[in-house]
């Protein structure tokens, strides 16, 4: 299974993606669907360019970290 970390952005205000299993890859999107499709879409094609060997279906873990602030009432 190969892992990829997502992180929101609070300041540009999108999901930002990048993998160390998956070289190159660096996905942005404005919401996390987006991001998944868009990250699986490229997954491939990446480890395809950097001569790395897959099955016909590629496992992915894609692991999304979001920090927010609560208030107390």
């Amino acid at each position: 299974m190969l892992e990829i970390h997502a992180q929101w952005d609070d300041e540009a205000r999108v999901w930002i993606a990048t993998s160390e299993d998956v070289p190159g890859l660096c996905v942005q999107a404005d919401t996390f669907e987006e991001l998944v499709e868009t990250a699986a879409a490229l997954a491939p094609e990446l480890l395809a360019a950097n001569h790395i060997a897959t099955t016909a279906t590629i496992p992915l873990q894609i692991t999304a970290q979001r920090t927010v602030l609560a208030s107390a009432a």
